[in-house]
Order: structure tokens, then C-alpha cells, then sequence
């Protein structure tokens, strides 16, 4: 056997040690072999020093030139003594063998990374174009329009489906598209290749992006929920003319404030109790995105209001069980068999009792209470009960009846149209929307009348004694004490005018703003 047949033999043999990951990182120089390795790449190393061995041998800060292997230059190291030079035949100007597996890997490794080289560079950027939603679009008339092929189209509005309805779309909503360039110096709209991307966000807690790598992929489709930041507020404020006009001159959320009024409906008259000067306080929660904009409102913490200078405080509590509700320092629920106004912000424009009918122009009987509202104001159930009629009832126009046990019933007249799935037989809860404020019947403008029937004949709403709600029971006071006062803590701390922040993080304890070092959980 010659040199040369020996050389090569010795360096097939030394390819089948090194691992498939090290044979494709072994560039070729000059048309011979430079081998470079680390004692992770060489199989049945155990007889190697613990230092050589494994990625612990290199530093994670050391930078290698490619082709040099850590142990190059090295004489002390037992790897670097264990690299073998080349015979003098390996060098010849000769083309190796086709035996050499080694050869074969290291030139298909250099030509993919070239060919994947070229193509990165030679692929244009895709062209991006955004589309405004306007009222009576669809996605598939938008796309068209916009130069994407129906069949295009049409794909990519399925694949989003599952993820998001094309029908939920709004007017206003701003669209991205991106778009193949075909490289076509003429026009932009000659430049448009096959649609490559579409995206939005329908609100500021999600996006939806429906893309695909290639144009001869199928569409995917994804929603990417947006991070958020849990955020404690307190507003307060003192009552000139309205709670709501109060309440929106400190900047409380509409949410916030239907909330409070609410729960304070079963024992407060709003437009007979309230009276100039009067104040409440507001603690609640909001939720804003990465830029600092609110994305939504959360629970209604902490509500106070002080009416004739007698101070009302309402917390909200979990119960064991799940439910929640607002409960009154002493542990007793304010939720009450019925609510006196089914209706948030309305006016009271007419009460129980005689007067002289706007339409029939006598004096009649009125037996209940009229709320005026801007028309399509909804309307909730006073309690838990079953629908009993719903339909027109002669003057009453648009009518629903509800029976609460065996002796209560309320009954909403006037309505401009029903709430989904209220029809007779039907059972509703406490706060369910059941209608909307219309001006049906005999009726001079949009309001409910309301009406409360106790055993069979109208009383006056405002004045009829309800039942109180459940208390909590002796079990449940020691955590409902330590959750008032931790409420109370963060309450004085807002007071101070200190924001309480809690980041996007489960258990996370809230924070006083600024005291956060990082953007981490």
C-alpha cells in the first residue's frame, strides 16, 4: 500500500469518529481538508481530560475564527497532540477520491449556504399597502379591490376564520397587506406579486395576522394576544348637578360608573336623594397596553357615597364559592330582591300617583315611575324571575311582564325592542338586559315606565320595602375584614395620589408607581 492510499484510508477512518454536525462544519482549503473540532464533536472521548470534554471547554465570551479549532496552537492540550498532519500525498494538486464522504459533505455544505446566500439577497422586500374598512365592505371585496387574486382572496379570508370572523370587522378598521414583489420597474400595481400577509387589530389587547413564507404556501392564521397591565385608579369627586356629569369631569370610564350606580340603585333614589354638594369616591381597577393607553376597565373596588352628609361604603368581595357582589362593611350584601330603577343614568319624569295624563288630558291613576332615556337605553331585569308576557300590550306598546317568586312582579312598558331571548317562559337574572327604552303605546317621547306589582296590585317602586340581600356568613368574615382592610390600605395610598401598578404577571402584588426596575414578571 502506498502513502497516499494509506493517508486517505486514515482519513476516511478519522470521518467516521466525528459526528454528523462536525463533518458539514469542516470548510475545504485550497482543494485539501483543514479538520478543526471540539471534544464534543469526537465519539468515544471518555479517555480525554473532563476539561476537554463537553461545551464547558470553551468560555461562553470566546470567539473562534471559523476553521480554527479551539486546541489549535495549543501543544499542552492532549486534543490539540492528537491532531494528525496530512501525508505530503493528501496535498497534491490530485482531486481526492470519491470514497471521501468528507470531501462530498464539506462541498454540498459550502453550496448551500452559497446558493441560500444568493437567493436572500436577490428576494426583494414585499411591498406593503394598508386599507381603511369603510361601511358595506366585506374582506373579500377589500382584497379584490386591492390587487389580491379571489382565489388569493379567498383563501386567506378562510384560513382566518377560525381565529376571527371577517363579519366582526367594523368601519374604520385600518388593514395591512403585504405583497410579492415581482421586480417590474413599471408601475406599483405592475410590481404586485401574490399576497403574502395580511394583518389588524380588532382591539388593542389582540392582533390578527394571517401570513404564509411563500406563494406556493397555504395561509395560517393566528391571533397574538397583546401584554396588558393591571392599573388600580381612584377618582373622586363632589355632585353639582348629576353623578354622571360629576363623574365624567374626573375622568371615571362609563363602566365604572354604570357599575356604581348599580349597586347603589337598590337604596338610593338618584334624582329625588341627591343633592348638591354631595360626593362619592371611586376605587377601580384599569388595564393598559405596552404604550400606556387603557385597553379596558376591570371591577369596581371601592365605592363611597356621602348623601345629605351620611357616608354609604361598599366593597366588592368573592365569595368561596365564586360569586361576588358589593357587601357593606358589615359583611351584608346590598343586592336586594328587586331594584328601584332598572335603568342607568335615566331622569325620573313622572312618579307613582294621580296626574293629569300627558295624551288622555284627565286626571288617571299612575302606577309606577317613568324614567325618560335616549332612545335604545337598556333596560334590565329588576330580579331573578320568569318572563311572563313580552309582546304589545294596548298603550303600553312593547311590554314585558316578569314574576319574581309568588308575590312580586315588575312589569317595563313602552319599549323600543326586546333583549335576545326574552319571551314568555323565558328565566332572566338580576341585571339582565331585557329591552331597550322606546317610545311604543301611547307614549310623548323615548322613556321606561316602570311598574312593581306585589300581590296583584301596582305599588309605588321607590317606596315599597324590599327584602335585604344574603350576609355573609361567620366563616367568611375574618377574610372579608382582611380583604376590606387591604382595600382600605390601597385606597389611602390612591388618596396620596400615588397610581398602584401590577404587572401582567399571575400573583403579582401591586406596586407603587415607579418602584419597578424592569418590565418583567
Amino acid at each position: 500500500m502506498t502513502n497516499r492510499q494509506a493517508g486517505l484510508e486514515s482519513l476516511v477512518r478519522f470521518a467516521k469518529k466525528v459526528s454528523f454536525p462536525a463533518i458539514l462544519a469542516i470548510p475545504l482549503v485550497g482543494g485539501a481538508v483543514a479538520a478543526s473540532w471540539s471534544s464534543a464533536d469526537i465519539t468515544g472521548s471518555d479517555s480525554l481530560p473532563a476539561k476537554a470534554q463537553g461545551p464547558a471547554a470553551i468560555t461562553p465570551n470566546e470567539v473562534l475564527p471559523a476553521g480554527v479549532s479551539p486546541a489549535a496552537g495549543d501543544k499542552s492540550d492532549p486534543l490539540a497532540q492528537q491532531q494528525t498532519a496530512l501525508p505530503p500525498e493528501a496535498l497534491s494538486s490530485e482531486p481526492l477520491p470519491r470514497a471521501s464522504s468528507l470531501t462530498v459533505a464539506g462541498t454540498l455544505a459550502q453550496q448551500g449556504e452559497a446558493e441560500a446566500l444568493e437567493e436572500s439577497e436577490a428576494a426583494p422586500p414585499p411591498i406593503t399597502r394598508q386599507i381603511v374598512v369603510a361601511p358595506g365592505d366585506t374582506l373579500m371585496k377589500l382584497l379584490v379591490q386591492s390587487g389580491v387574486e379571489r382565489q388569493h382572496a379567498y383563501q386567506a379570508v378562510t384560513a382566518m376564520e377560525p381565529v376571527f370572523s371577517a363579519r366582526r370587522l367594523r368601519p374604520g378598521q385600518e388593514i395591512d397587506l403585504a405583497f410579492a414583489d415581482t421586480g417590474d420597474t413599471g408601475t406599483e400595481s405592475d410590481s404586485l406579486g401574490p399576497l403574502l400577509a395580511v394583518s389588524f387589530r380588532p382591539t388593542l389587547e389582540r392582533d390578527i395576522q394571517i401570513s404564509r413564507a411563500d406563494p406556493a404556501e397555504d395561509f395560517a392564521a393566528e391571533a397574538i394576544e397583546r401584554p396588558v397591565a393591571r392599573q388600580l385608579a381612584y377618582a373622586q369627586g363632589s355632585i353639582q348637578s348629576s353623578l354622571s356629569v360629576a363623574a365624567r369631569e374626573v375622568n371615571v370610564p362609563n363602566p365604572v360608573l354604570a357599575e356604581a350606580i348599580r349597586a347603589f340603585s337598590y337604596d338610593v333614589d338618584f334624582q329625588r336623594e341627591i343633592q348638591k354638594g354631595d360626593d362619592f369616591e371611586f376605587f377601580y381597577e384599569i388595564f393598559v397596553d405596552e404604550d400606556g393607553r387603557q385597553v379596558r376597565t376591570g371591577e369596581l373596588l371601592f365605592a363611597a357615597m356621602t348623601l345629605s352628609g351620611s357616608r354609604t361604603e361598599l366593597y366588592h368581595y368573592e365569595r368561596s364559592d365564586g360569586s361576588a357582589d358589593f357587601y357593606t362593611p358589615k359583611g351584608t350584601s346590598v343586592r336586594r330582591s328587586l331594584m328601584r330603577t332598572p335603568i342607568d343614568g335615566a331622569r325620573l319624569s313622572s312618579g307613582f300617583g294621580m296626574r293629569k295624563h300627558p295624551i288622555l288630558g284627565y286626571s288617571k291613576m299612575h302606577k309606577g315611575t317613568d324614567f325618560a332615556a335616549p332612545r335604545g337605553t337598556p333596560i334590565y331585569a329588576a330580579g331573578n324571575g320568569v318572563v311572563e308576557r313580552a309582546g304589545r300590550n294596548g298603550g303600553y306598546g312593547k311590554y314585558v311582564r316578569i314574576r319574581h317568586g309568588s308575590n312580586y312582579k315588575t312589569a317595563y312598558a313602552h319599549m323600543h325592542r326586546y333583549g335576545k331571548g326574552v319571551k314568555a317562559g323565558a328565566r332572566v337574572k338580576q341585571g339582565q338586559i331585557i329591552g331597550y327604552v322606546g317610545s311604543t303605546g301611547r307614549s310623548t317621547g323615548p322613556h321606561l315606565h316602570y311598574e312593581v306589582i306585589l300581590n296583584g296590585k301596582q305599588v309605588n317602586p321607590l317606596k315599597v320595602t324590599l327584602p335585604r340581600g344574603d350576609k355573609l356568613k361567620k366563616s367568611e368574615m375574618a377574610d372579608f375584614a382582611a380583604h376590606r382592610a387591604e382595600v382600605d390600605r390601597q385606597v389611602a395610598i390612591a388618596m396620596g395620589g400615588i397610581l398602584m401598578v401590577q404587572k401582567a404577571c399571575e400573583d403579582a402584588e401591586p406596586l407603587e408607581q415607579g418602584s419597578a426596575t424592569d418590565r418583567e414578571c
